[in-house]
């Protein structure tokens, strides 16, 4: 009976030690909106914790908070001057959460951020916030002006600056606009069908097509056939957009004296107090059971607190060694990832690579140059050949766009001349690769490019 009893006893305390390790792990991949939502259950079901000193704070307090800390972090070291504009609302940062199954909205947001200045991007999130699921900007730019304080000019760039992104087509008013908008300038037959054929075009009526345009049958046929390859709802190869969330930063990346920190956002950290009155409770009261009861759930709360540490712990380790590795992100702009994966991380940091994929699950770095996912630094790439460093995907893809942009428009580039320039630049990749890279960015084969 003795040996039983030994044996319940253990395997007690072995379900505990796993329960406690799930809590963490739950808290560890919790982002910055769940660990308050989390915080705020365990609250309402542990009396030891004090409920006052978890409230969610309101969109203003928040503001505020985050003014009083920035001001507190100056006075002590400095480190913000020229980073944070005093006329800048500091509410909580507007962006689509990352997914697996990446929303037409986050897709162009990632490009503003890429490839707009600080100036002009505001405008551009707004008008890409106007867009429907399927790509489309169905608002007139009195519309927008109502609900914006931008002027009709900034509206207009901003709207044209989206149309050059990724997928082509993107933000067009009607149809025709967006399929204008994915031909090349020098395809005149086309263009001429979509501009005042579009009723023929879309009763396959080429014969009546070709008499109003002056051209044989068979020539107005093959631009019907080339016009038909297009995609009509450009936003349909993306996940259907959701409301856009409000997500807190969790870390903060400044320069001071040429040199970048990593400060936790700890003006948003919720605060697990024990309550007082329990804790009077406990110790005025005779009855062992009640004694034994609170001590439980001071220990729970303790627990929490323990946790809560734990992931900014981490957090930070995983940030630092980020920043670290991808220091030209930001010191010259987003341009400049370096390739950088998990596995690296983890090895540097003597953790295990699960681990370091829940702790940037959801979680968001704050710069100059906007507020990013953490796990944007990650970079899959390609090795160099020779003495050139590694090239990032991204970047890969950017010296594409560049010599697509830069070709003979009598004579463009194919796919297996593009991996061949790469190739003399030290990147070794193959047509394949090209092809594949080509088609990310929204850019036609050669033939189409004519």
């Amino acid at each position: 009976m003795e040996h039983g009893l030994s044996l319940s006893q253990k395997q007690t305390q072995s379900l505990a030690m796993t329960q406690q390790m799930e809590q963490s792990i739950k808290i560890l991949e919790m982002d910055m909106v769940e660990l308050r939502e989390y915080v705020q259950k365990e609250a309402l079901e542990n009396p030891a914790i004090d409920m006052d000193s978890i409230q969610e704070d309101s969109p203003a307090a928040l503001r505020k908070k985050k003014l009083e800390w920035l001001e507190q972090q100056a006075v002590k070291d400095k480190q913000f001057v020229g980073y944070y504009d005093p006329q800048q609302d500091y509410s909580l940062e507007k962006t689509v959460a990352a997914r697996e199954d990446t929303s037409l909205a986050a897709h162009l947001l990632e490009q503003c951020s890429l490839y707009c200045d600080k100036a002009s991007r505001p405008v551009t999130e707004f008008v890409i916030g106007f867009l429907d699921d399927d790509g489309y900007l169905r608002a007139s730019l009195s519309e927008m002006q109502e609900e914006c304080g931008f002027s009709r000019e900034a509206l207009e760039a901003a709207i044209k600056t989206v149309q050059g992104f990724d997928p082509p087509g993107v933000g067009a008013g009607d149809l025709a606009h967006c399929l204008l908008l994915q031909l090349p300038q020098d395809a005149g037959l086309e263009r001429s069908v979509v501009s005042s054929c579009m009723e023929h075009l879309a009763k396959n009526r080429p014969d009546r097509a070709a008499k109003e345009l002056h051209v044989s049958k068979e020539e107005a046929a093959a631009a019907f056939a080339r016009i038909r390859q297009l995609n009509p709802k450009p936003g349909s190869a993306f996940s259907p957009s959701q409301p856009p969330l409000y997500v807190i930063p969790d870390v903060i990346v400044t320069s001071f004296q040429d040199r970048y920190y990593v400060l936790p956002c700890e003006f948003s950290y919720p605060t697990i107090r024990l309550s007082a009155s329990m804790q009077e409770i406990m110790n005025a009261s005779q009855d062992k059971e009640v004694v034994q009861y609170i001590s439980r759930k001071v220990k729970q709360a303790q627990w929490i607190e323990k946790c809560i540490a734990s992931r900014g712990e981490t957090l930070m380790a995983v940030a630092r060694a980020i920043v670290q590795h991808q220091e030209n992100f930001f010191r010259y702009g987003p341009h400049n990832l370096k390739i950088l994966r998990m596995s690296d991380v983890a090895e540097a940091l003597g953790m295990h690579e699960s681990t370091i994929s829940r702790a940037v699950r959801n979680k968001y770095l704050q710069c100059s140059y906007g507020t990013f996912p953490l796990r944007h630094f990650f970079v899959q790439g390609l090795r160099g050949t020779g003495d050139a460093e590694d090239a990032s995907s991204h970047n890969i893809k950017g010296v594409i766009r560049e010599l697509i942009a830069g070709e003979n428009k009598e004579e463009p580039l194919s796919d297996q001349k593009i991996a061949d320039i790469l190739v003399k630049q030290g990147t070794e990749i193959s047509r394949r690769t090209v092809a594949k890279y080509r088609d990310q960015l929204g850019i036609p084969n050669s033939a189409y490019r004519r």
